[in-house]
């Protein structure tokens, strides 16, 4: 691995500034705090505030993040929510029986609901507020077929890589009933943009720790050991991320995360070279047919040496 030749010397005012106001000038920043209030919204029953938060844009950027913060608040008041995946309608119904009104639904990667009309139509139901709140299914009971209320009631947040604001990938008979439920709660949508989502990753490797942990293998076949990443391995991993811009399959802190656990490896010696190549080319397409104009590599180690950190490293939290 090219050793980084930078020294660590204090980053202007200018450039600590420009990366201190990301926050409140990225798009993709923005977004986060839009989904951060609308999930407060939800409330802990349904019908109090929204009934539903719709997130959806490219992976890896911190959708579920948002929702396990979420989730976390909700069991703080004694609400333990149910985290689904439906594959079909009767799933999804089933969800809502085991949620009985008084459970929050969870569902992330829930692509198949938009694209099934028979699940759209529950999904419609359970978030507006002029329709009954209760679907009735026949069950048998004790070889009698009865009708069984299943409460729709409860608060939903449904995650998604899927646009849900373009047309495509929708079937066009579902667009004007999609219009109508979006209307009830507009997406959180994360725009697909490689300049803004290169910025928020860059962001957040340089306050949250985001690049500094490194889990390196037991070598007794243990839990992996967590070490730290010097300022330099991190460094020469923004810099390589931002480098490969143009060609990166998935732009997003995850990616920048992984780059920097390969090269921390590496750097280790608990990872070969010839590995770590590997991997790092497994994150690479041919170049854009719509290529950026790369950003210009800044002092990273300088940066992450003296911009305050928001969050404690990843060990921390675990422990606590």
């Amino acid at each position: 691995m090219t050793k980084m030749t930078t020294k660590l010397r204090p980053p202007t005012k200018r450039a600590q500034q420009k990366w201190l106001d990301a926050p409140n000038t990225n798009p993709i920043a923005r977004r986060m705090r839009a989904a951060e209030f609308k999930l407060g919204d939800l409330g802990s029953t349904g019908g109090v505030g929204l009934r539903a938060v719709y997130l959806c844009g490219p992976p890896g950027i911190g959708k579920t993040h948002q929702i396990i913060a979420q989730e976390q608040a909700w069991r703080d008041q004694g609400i333990n929510p149910i985290r689904v995946r439906p594959s079909n309608v009767r799933d999804l119904i089933d969800h809502f029986a085991e949620a009985d009104g008084l459970r929050p639904i969870v569902m992330e990667e829930a692509d198949i609901i938009f694209r099934s009309k028979p699940m759209f139509e529950v999904l419609k139901q359970a978030t507006d507020p002029l329709t009954p709140d209760h679907l009735y299914r026949i069950v048998v009971i004790e070889k009698e077929k009865v009708q069984v209320p299943v409460n729709l009631n409860v608060p939903i947040i449904v995650s998604t890589n899927m646009d849900l604001t373009s047309d495509d990938g929708w079937d066009k008979d579902l667009l004007p009933d999609r219009d109508a439920l979006f209307n009830r709660s507009w997406p959180v949508v994360f725009p697909d943009d490689p300049i803004a989502l290169w910025q928020w990753s860059i962001y957040l490797a340089l306050t949250t720790f985001l690049t500094m942990e490194v889990m390196l293998r037991h070598p007794n076949g243990g839990p992996p050991i967590p070490q730290e990443n010097p300022l330099a391995v991190q460094a020469q991993a923004i810099e390589w991320f931002t480098e490969n811009l143009n060609r990166l399959a998935v732009i997003s802190p995850r990616t920048l995360k992984f780059i920097a656990q390969c090269m921390g490896r590496a750097h280790r010696k608990d990872m070969p070279e010839a590995i770590m190549q590997d991997e790092l080319e497994g994150l690479l397409l041919p170049e854009r047919s719509d290529p950026v104009v790369i950003p210009r590599n800044e002092n990273w180690a300088g940066l992450l040496r003296f911009l305050p950190k928001q969050s404690p490293p990843a060990r921390l939290l675990r422990a606590a």
